[in-house]
C-alpha cells in the first residue's frame, strides 16, 4: 500500500507543481496586459477605448499573448540577426565575474 500511495504522489505531485507554475505566469500575463492596456487607454484617443474595454473581456488573453510573444521570440532567435544578438548577450554576460 505505501508503495501506491508513493507511486501516485510521483504521479500527481510534478503535475500539480506544473499547473501551479503555469497559473502563477498566466496570472502574471494577464495583470501585466491588462496594465498595458490601461496605459494604452490614456495614451490612444477616445474613440479607441471600446476596443481596449473589448480586449479587457477576452478570458485567457495573457495565453494568447505568451504564445504570441513565443512565436516571435523564435522567429527572431532563429535570423542571423538575432543569433548574432543572442552572441553579443552571451559575450556580454561572460564578462561579468559571478555570472560567468
Amino acid at each position: 500500500m505505501k508503495r501506491y500511495l508513493i507511486a501516485g504522489l510521483l504521479v500527481w505531485l510534478p503535475l500539480a507543481v506544473t499547473i501551479w507554475v503555469l497559473q502563477a505566469v498566466l496570472g502574471l500575463l494577464d495583470g501585466v496586459f491588462l496594465w498595458l492596456l490601461s496605459g494604452s487607454q490614456i495614451v490612444l484617443p477616445v474613440g479607441a477605448h471600446a476596443s481596449i474595454q473589448f480586449l479587457r473581456t477576452v478570458p485567457g488573453l495573457g495565453v494568447i499573448v505568451m504564445l504570441l510573444g513565443l512565436l516571435l521570440t523564435g522567429v527572431f532567435a532563429t535570423n542571423i540577426f538575432g543569433q548574432w544578438w543572442l552572441r553579443q548577450g552571451h559575450r556580454l554576460l561572460n564578462k561579468i565575474p559571478i555570472v560567468k
